[in-house]
């Protein structure tokens, strides 16, 4: 079976349902981030912001999908795109519920979470650079 097949056979019941899904999904995952964020003390309105313009530019990924398929005559430009997009909500989605707290088990085991340590040193670099800028500014 190869890739076009199983696309094709992965049919959306109307054009409408392919987008109202994909939209579904993204709200899905918004809002479970949201929601681990609370869980875990780790509100951030920068963060939102930025998942919320990642979410409006995904929107016009799907716009540009059709306007592709329709311009050029590729039928399944846009089933793949939002197939594509689902599919990436929903890996999101679980990796939410695993910071959250839930345990998922064996697909859990299977999600790359960054842990608390990773940020840290993260952050600590940044910093480390920041203030190595300022010096060579003095300087």
């Amino acid at each position: 079976m190869d890739l076009n097949q199983i696309i094709s056979n992965l049919n959306f019941s109307s054009v409408f349902w392919q987008i109202i899904a994909s939209l579904i999904f993204m709200v899905g995952d918004y809002v479970s981030g949201f929601i681990q964020a609370v869980i875990n003390n780790n509100v951030d309105s920068k963060i939102m912001r930025e998942g919320l313009f990642r979410k409006i530019l995904l929107v016009l990924v799907i716009l540009l999908s059709f306007i592709f398929q329709y311009a050029f005559n590729i039928p399944l430009i846009s089933k793949v795109v939002c197939i594509y997009i689902i599919i990436m909500e929903i890996v999101s989605i679980l990796e939410n519920l695993k910071k959250a707290g839930v345990d998922l088990g064996k697909l859990g085991e299977l999600l790359k979470i960054k842990s608390d340590s990773d940020t840290i040193d993260v952050n600590i670099t940044n910093i480390e650079n920041k203030e190595s800028e300022e010096n060579d500014k003095r300087n």
